[in-house]
């Protein structure tokens, strides 16, 4: 039954199918319906994002230039306020309010004496008068000589205090006027004189921004009237602390005001850079506009009853639109406050009618998706084009891809390629049987999973880690390491290769990949630990006669044997040099090949450098002194430890190397040079630097200094024998003590080789 059921609705659904796609506009219609709606559906989403994120972008901008224009506006004002804080500080003003307030105390105690000592009647019977006179008013008691001497500061103090506030008017002409007044609003000097910032406040209430600062704080006035001598203003006061010994704490305040135009404030923000929709209105704490654009959305009334002026007045930031019930426009307001002067900003931005317009296409989706429509059968055909061209295009690349692999796989060198996150994207055959690792085992892992490589340096017991790819991507070079390093395999067996890594870049010049080439290198290992092994073999074995040959040669110079005439001991000495230098160059032989197969085994001990070098300054005096050279080891430095120089290593191979330094140091420095070895000794590790004036060397001439066999020509170089092996034995040894050497030199001014040496005992190399 089921079974019958659902063939039946197979058999509808096949019938139903076939009716559609009969007719022409049938397959029309259902092309329609299944790309309309969801594409309906998309513009509807992708138009709502548009106008949320247009939105967004307009109240960004606008919050921008509300926070700018707050930076701003505080800075002016607060250049303003400091330029008053700075003249309160003038002795002139705190010595008019000291000298008011001597005056009140001086009248103070006038009237208290007065009050308790009035003046006695006359004595005697009163001459008789008529019943109906009045009795004559009595003259005021004279001033006593502290009110004389108060007044007479105050007056002289009042004059320096008002020539303090006119240079200050001077140096700030934007001020219309300064004014000082005591604490109880008494006006004590001002500038210009003609002009009162303000009546005398002493017979009125004070104003709040007035008793704000005598409790010690700036304060800011709302927008001020227009006067006959001032126009519309703000008043600046700041406090002005000055000695009273009749105040608690022994010091009054006073208040120094300034008043700024609201012109130049009006100014200030005019300047402000803003777009040509963005209007910017600056509101006192009144509900008074001090500053408002000309042609602005809002009257300054208006602008004053805001609900964003309420809240920026309160103190919040924020943003809201607003919609005037007579236009029908809309207004996108952002505002913060400015505390300091009890002030508040408003950004205002119209929305204009073209936002409506937009929101009416918004409405109209179906133009919208009528359009989409055509859109989309274009679309279709295009898609339809272009899929027929990927097609091609990835036959394309699969027979380029065969070739590729073709040839990567002919190549008898194991290559791999990463791509920028070390992604194994080739991987030929000869890599695959060289690492033992399958080449769809390979792909697409991180490169250290496959390829691990280690330098494994003669004397050192513990391979370091080698990693060619980061190195070549990093610095955008090509790096290639022939020696010491091997494969470590999937079975963990190791295999010498020679590596050699480039950096693939694109047209940019950034780094995408890198391509990689290694190959077995054991044969060419194998040749080479047989030249070292005849080379240490031979240097043994010639060793032996070329000693007995010296002691033979050093018989006859010293007249064991017998006498010599002058000319045969001529020809002995020279005979005797010439084995000396082939002793010295099969020693260098054998010191170099046994390094090169790590057998040179190196004793730890402690070795006191400044000892060893004083003995080599010593040594090297007679040879510097044949050449007329200045030989001599500077004193110490450096922050020395409690055993001085002494470090952990080999004395005679530390020796050595320090002997063919200084023998270096003598070759190449001319006639009457100076040579300079100074050791610094500090609590890690011991330094070294063996300095001279010789000829120097060339800067393309320091990357081959420690290679072997090679010798820097010079005017010098034929002076003496030299084989080319002391540098490259020199930085070998240094390194086996875990230690550096390093060279800085410039032609014709000098070299200086600088040693250091840990002085802890090495750890790793083959030091025992």
């Amino acid at each position: 039954m089921w079974a019958a059921f659902r063939n039946a609705v197979s058999a509808r659904v096949e019938a139903l199918l076939r009716w559609l796609t009969a007719s022409a506009l049938r397959s029309t219609a259902i092309f329609v319906i299944l790309t309309f709606v969801p594409i309906l559906l998309l513009t509807y989403y992708i138009v709502a994002t548009s106008i949320r994120g247009s939105k967004a972008d307009a109240a960004s901008a606008d919050r921008q230039v509300r926070d700018f224009a707050v930076s701003l506006l505080r800075a002016n004002f607060r250049t303003e306020r400091e330029a008053l804080a700075g003249a309160a500080d003038e002795n002139s003003l705190q010595r008019a309010l000291a000298s008011s307030a001597a005056l009140a105390a001086a009248n103070t105690k006038a009237a208290e004496e007065l009050a308790a000592h009035p003046p006695a009647a006359a004595s005697g019977k009163a001459p008789s008068a008529p019943a109906a006179a009045p009795p004559e008013t009595p003259p005021p008691p004279p001033p006593t000589r502290a009110q004389r001497r108060a007044a007479a500061a105050l007056a002289a103090d009042q004059r320096s205090a008002a020539a303090s506030l006119a240079r200050l008017h001077r140096r700030r002409p934007e001020f219309l006027a300064l004014s000082l007044y005591d604490g109880y609003g008494g006006l004590q000097a001002s500038a210009p004189a003609d002009v009162a910032l303000t009546p005398d406040l002493s017979t009125s209430g004070l104003p709040a921004w007035f008793r704000q600062a005598l409790v010690g704080q700036s304060g800011t006035s709302p927008r001020l009237a227009a006067t006959p001598r001032l126009p519309s203003r703000l008043v600046f006061a700041v406090p002005v602390t000055f000695p009273n010994p009749a105040a608690p704490g022994g010091q009054g305040t006073g208040v120094l005001a300034g008043a700024l135009p609201v012109a130049t404030v009006s100014d200030w923000v005019r300047h402000i850079s803003t777009g040509p929709d963005q209007f910017l209105y600056l509101v006192d704490g009144s509900r008074q506009v001090v500053s408002a654009p000309p042609n602005g959305p809002f009257t300054p009334q208006q602008a004053g009853t805001l609900a964003a002026t309420e809240d920026a007045l309160a103190g919040h930031a924020g943003s809201g639109e607003f919609v005037t019930a007579i236009q029908l426009e809309s207004h996108d307001i952002t505002y913060a406050p400015l505390p300091e002067e009890a002030e508040a900003l408003l950004v205002v931005r119209p929305v204009r009618f073209g936002f409506y317009v937009f929101k009416v296409f918004y409405d109209k989706l179906a133009l919208i998706a009528v359009i989409i429509f055509v859109l989309a059968v274009a679309t279709g055909l295009l898609l339809r084009a272009a899929f027929r061209y990927y097609q091609r295009y990835n036959r394309e690349v699969e027979s380029g891809r065969a070739k590729t692999e073709t040839l990567l796989g002919s190549i008898g060198d194991g290559v791999f390629a990463v791509d920028g996150d070390g992604r194994i994207i080739e991987f030929n055959r000869a890599a695959a049987a060289l690492t033992g690792i399958a080449a769809g085992d390979a792909l697409r892992r991180p490169y250290p999973e496959v390829i691990e490589l280690a330098e494994e340096r003669p004397g050192f017991t513990v391979a370091a880690a080698v990693d060619p790819v980061r190195q070549a991507m990093a610095q955008g070079r090509t790096f290639r390491f022939l020696r010491d390093l091997s494969l470590v395999r999937r079975d963990k067996s190791r295999l010498p290769v020679t590596v050699s890594a480039a950096p693939v870049q694109d047209e940019h010049g950034g780094v995408t990949g890198c391509i990689v080439v290694f190959s077995d290198a054991s044969q060419e290992r194998e040749v080479d630990r047989m030249k070292n092994e005849f080379i240490s073999i031979a240097s043994h074995q010639l060793r032996t006669p070329m000693s007995g040959v010296k002691g033979v040669l050093a018989l006859l110079l010293e007249g064991v044997l017998g006498p010599l005439n002058p000319e045969q001991q001529t020809y002995v000495r020279r005979a005797n040099e010439s084995n000396e230098r082939l002793i010295a160059l099969v020693n260098d032989l054998l010191n170099v090949s046994r390094l090169e197969q790590g057998s040179l085994q190196l004793r730890s001990e402690p070795v006191n450098l400044e000892e060893v070098l004083q003995t080599l300054v010593v040594e090297f005096q007679p040879r510097a002194a044949r050449y007329q050279q200045t030989l001599q080891m500077e004193p110490a430095g450096g922050e020395r430890a409690g055993d001085g120089a002494v470090i952990y290593g080999d004395p005679v191979r530390l020796r050595e190397v320090f002997l063919n330094l200084l023998d270096n140091a003598v070759k190449y420095t001319p006639e009457g040079g100076a040579i300079a070895v100074k050791l610094a000794a500090g609590a890690e590790q011991v330094t070294v630097e063996i300095r001279d004036n010789g000829v120097g060397i060339p800067p393309d001439k320091l990357p081959a200094l420690f290679q072997k066999f090679t010798r820097i020509q010079n005017p010098l170089s034929a002076r003496e024998f030299g084989t080319g092996l002391g540098l490259y034995f020199a930085r070998s040894v240094i390194e086996l003590h875990q230690g550096t050497i390093d060279v800085d030199s410039r032609p014709g001014e000098g070299t200086t080789f600088r040693v250091s040496l840990p002085r802890r005992r090495p750890a790793g190399a083959a030091i025992s």
